[in-house]
């Protein structure tokens, strides 16, 4: 069971270190938190589909704001970014799911998976 951020961290670095990418095959993980154990699975296994696009072919376009205002009570800051990754012309089609862990992390699942794609 995870119960803290570092516990999480931990995991993870064990769970993907020991699968590493090579030429001819990228591995990756992704991670996903949710109350529905499905909702937890589908977002980790975009989130991996993610990172191989984004090794493929991206292109990422942000924008950051951080405002101060002072009232009263003393000084407010905001922060907001926004992100959009471009992949343009990446197919990932024929990954495969190598493993996939789920855990019980306090009132919801966290699901991991290893991903894998063939380059060639």
């Amino acid at each position: 069971m995870i119960t803290s951020p570092n516990d999480l961290q931990k995991f993870v670095n064990v769970y993907c270190q020991k699968n590493k990418t090579t030429d001819k095959v990228i591995k990756v993980c992704g991670t996903g938190w949710s109350k529905d154990l499905i909702i937890s699975e589908s977002k980790a296994i975009l989130s991996a589909k993610i990172r191989i696009a984004d090794v493929q072919n991206h292109s990422i376009v942000s924008s950051e704001v951080i405002t101060h205002k002072e009232n009263g009570k003393g000084v407010v800051k905001t922060y907001k970014l926004k992100a959009d990754s471009k992949l343009e012309d990446v197919s990932i089609a024929g990954y495969k799911i190598v493993h996939k862990k789920v855990l019980k992390e306090k009132n919801g699942w966290r699901t991991l998976v290893l991903i894998e794609y063939k380059t060639s």
